[in-house]
């Protein structure tokens, strides 16, 4: 099944597949290493990648087969395709029968087996991501099904890290969804002086992430935690994120 790039975790991808560390990214207030799995990729002289993007929310969880290709060497890769699978329910609907959840991410798998060649098994960065549904459990429990996926991921052929497997808190979840969809539409170019502003509605919660037009409105913000500054491919942006 086919389908539009799911935001946020289209840019995990890439940063994955090109291995783009924090100081390509630029000096920060907002420290990416919480979105790349720390992991060394096996050398690739193909001009094709792949990673595969667990997305686990609160309704279902999902698979992202990606497949990049890089025509330039100086350039970031761009996407060629996506394979997309769901099944529901939720992770967090496994709480209190947490193999079950291994047996959902197992199923999944398949089609990340199906999609990318055997020869890129080894090489192709596999990641979870868990939102609101696993955010609400409680942590014990949150921990027992990340347990289980993660040693579900340790039995797979792909790529994996220690920490590929973990749950995003809702402030990451908007700004790495902002990051994305101004990154996919050109607007993080430093030549650009416009943005798009994102407004998240999952099944578990809601993020509204965008670059103020006045410096008053950061200013204003009720806490620090409403505002992330930092800077992506040469330019320096200070949004207003809510969750």
């Amino acid at each position: 099944m086919k389908m539009k790039p799911a935001v946020p975790l289209l840019l995990l991808a890439l940063l994955a597949v090109t291995g783009l560390s924090q100081a390509q990214l630029g000096n920060s207030f907002l420290d990416f290493s919480w979105i790349l799995p720390s992991l060394s990729r096996p050398a690739n002289h193909s001009r094709i990648f792949y990673a595969v993007m667990f997305d686990a929310g609160s309704t279902g969880t999902r698979i992202h087969v990606y497949t990049f290709i890089q025509s330039d060497l100086e350039q970031l890769p761009v996407l060629d395709n996506e394979m997309f699978h769901s099944i529901k329910p939720g992770l967090s609907a496994y709480a209190d029968v947490p193999e079950t959840a291994g047996q959902t991410v197992r199923m999944l798998l398949k089609v990340a087996k199906r999609t990318v060649p055997r020869v890129e098994w080894k090489r192709t960065p596999l990641v979870l991501r868990a939102t609101a549904g696993l955010r609400l459990l409680p942590a014990q429990k949150a921990q027992a099904l990340l347990n289980q996926v993660q040693h579900v991921f340790d039995e797979s052929p792909f790529l994996v890290s220690d920490d590929g497997v973990s749950i995003m808190n809702g402030k990451k979840e908007g700004l790495l969804a902002w990051i994305s969809l101004n990154f996919l539409t050109g607007h993080l170019k430093a030549q650009s002086r416009k943005t798009v502003g994102i407004l998240d509605l999952g099944g578990g919660s809601t993020q509204i992430t965008f670059l103020p037009k006045l410096r008053k409105t950061t200013e204003s913000a009720p806490a620090a935690d409403y505002t992330a500054k930092f800077d992506v491919l040469n330019s320096t942006f200070e949004l207003y994120t809510h969750r």
